[in-house]
């Protein structure tokens, strides 16, 4: 429903997170942070999509799927390389994202870059 939206984005670097501030999967082993980066991105861009629906031809709407996003990003960021296989991996948190795909799913899901780093919305 908010395929059209645009926002601008300000995007501000922290400073590297410390080395106690390592999520651990509950279970006692400790992530690395490339995997809790993968998990929080993966977390938060899952939510957005199942709470997504679009609107199709006929007048109706249906849940977003991995491959009308990707072909959204496609015609909207042309500059930015994105496939339904990519898109699959970060939702599987088998990858991280590149900053500007963050930055154009911001974009798509009207939310702040860093919602996808902190799951705060703002």
């Amino acid at each position: 429903a908010r395929e059209g939206t645009v926002m601008s984005a300000n995007v501000v670097a922290d400073s590297e997170p410390h080395s106690d501030q390592v999520q651990s999967l509950g279970d006692g082993d400790a992530l690395t942070p490339r995997q809790a980066a993968a998990a929080i991105f993966s977390r938060r861009l899952s939510a957005l999509i199942s709470e997504s629906m679009v609107s199709t031809e006929d007048g109706a709407t249906r849940s977003l799927t991995l491959y009308s996003l990707a072909q959204h990003l496609e015609l909207a960021y042309p500059d930015v390389p994105v496939s339904q296989s990519g898109l699959y991996r970060l939702i599987h948190g088998d990858a991280i994202p590149r900053l500007d795909l963050i930055i154009a799913l911001a974009r798509v899901f009207d939310v702040p870059p860093d919602y996808f780093v902190t799951g705060e919305r703002k």
